[in-house]
């Protein structure tokens, strides 16, 4: 017994010796109650916000309308200041956590509209394909806890002043904790107005959302890879 568990583990070490674990030192992480983000001080977008989804946060007798008051994140107001940034861009304030996930808690609402929580994107793919695969988190919450990871990878330009990052894609994973099996479903998008296709043909492999994003899912977490 002792030298099948030795052949076994063998691998799994091999593999974590292979594999750097670090978290990039522009990366502020901003802890609030509904979502975690990790921020890129020098990017000014989100690099991966991190955050739980239940029905009851978004299925309650008096939901809260949509307030669209965009404000700095109290944790890093000086890095998220960045209202003058989007304005006249020609993109939206992207939503990586959806202010609808937040319909029951003026606290999830007043969070979800800080600027840590946004990146640029275009109009018709942030209201159609990124907004259609929203609304498919929601359905499987209904009925089941999952965990969601949303990123952004490259760079087409900047906005602003700041020159906040215009990424070149958009990534998304869907973690099922109760789920023993296809526990993960993964989507990696162009950041683009062509980007217009239902969200199901954008769908890829956990492993080709941790080459290109440089990230490790374990479970219910992730770790940065160098």
């Amino acid at each position: 017994m002792r030298k099948f568990c030795t052949g076994i583990l063998l691998p799994v070490l091999l593999l974590l010796q292979l594999n750097t674990f670090a978290q990039p030192k522009d990366i502020a992480v901003l802890k609030h109650q509904f979502y975690t983000s990790y921020f890129s001080t020098t990017q000014h977008i989100p690099i991966v916000i991190e955050y739980v989804l239940t029905r009851d946060m978004f299925i309650c007798d008096t939901k809260i309308k949509r307030t669209n008051k965009f404000a700095v994140d109290p944790l890093l107001s000086d890095a998220t200041n960045l209202k003058n940034d989007y304005k006249g861009s020609g993109f939206d304030r992207g939503h990586n956590m959806s202010a609808a996930d937040n319909a029951c808690s003026e606290q999830g609402m007043r969070e979800c509209f800080y600027f840590s929580n946004m990146t640029p994107q275009p109009h018709f793919f942030n209201a159609g394909t990124w907004e259609d695969l929203e609304r498919q988190e929601r359905k499987y919450a209904e009925t089941e806890k999952i965990i969601v990871f949303t990123g952004s990878v490259g760079k087409t330009g900047t906005i602003g002043v700041d020159e906040v990052t215009v990424p070149q894609y958009m990534w998304k994973v869907i973690f099922f904790p109760q789920r023993t099996v296809d526990a993960y479903e993964c989507y990696f998008f162009p950041d683009s107005a062509e980007a217009v296709k239902p969200y199901t043909l954008y769908k890829v492999s956990k492993e080709t959302i941790e080459e290109r994003a440089r990230v490790h899912f374990n479970g219910e977490g992730f770790v940065f890879v160098e």
